[in-house]
């Protein structure tokens, strides 16, 4: 199986970012694409504060699409983007799975920066593991 396209659960955490180098790596000098996918979750909080929960998670979505950007930018990688709204573990493993996105494999940090930070450890990261349909390499 070669590996084209690789999905990168983007969340502005450090195993986020280390999933990015990694990444990085599998696909460096070649012409194959890295997709970093942002999910803005629907919680409590964004039904509690609305617009305030949405424009701050669109806020940790642009800087750490601008710090991952320039790092594919020195290594000479396509970089392309997505902001999606849901459940996060479900729309990471839909995008996964969806056959017109042509995803290779898929990289998730261990954990990532969630409002209940350490209560559900690792519970989206399992959960892409166990639905998708291709590899997935989990950084911790």
């Amino acid at each position: 199986m070669e590996i084209k396209k690789i999905l990168v659960a983007v969340d502005g955490s450090e195993h986020s970012e280390k999933g990015l180098d990694i990444a990085i790596s599998l696909v460096k000098e070649t012409k194959k694409e890295i997709l970093g996918l942002f999910v803005k979750p629907h919680s409590v909080d964004s039904l509690r504060y609305g617009d305030v929960f949405s424009g701050h998670q669109d806020e940790i979505a642009k800087k750490s699409f601008q710090s991952l950007r320039e790092k594919c930018e020195k290594n000479n990688v396509e970089f392309r983007t997505e902001i999606r709204t849901g459940d996060v573990k479900t729309t990471i493993e839909k995008m996964a799975n969806d056959d017109q996105m042509n995803v290779d494999m898929v990289i998730i940090g261990s954990r990532g920066r969630g409002s209940v930070k350490g209560a559900l450890l690792g519970s989206v990261s399992k959960y892409v593991l166990d639905k998708s349909k291709v590899p997935v390499l989990i950084v911790k």
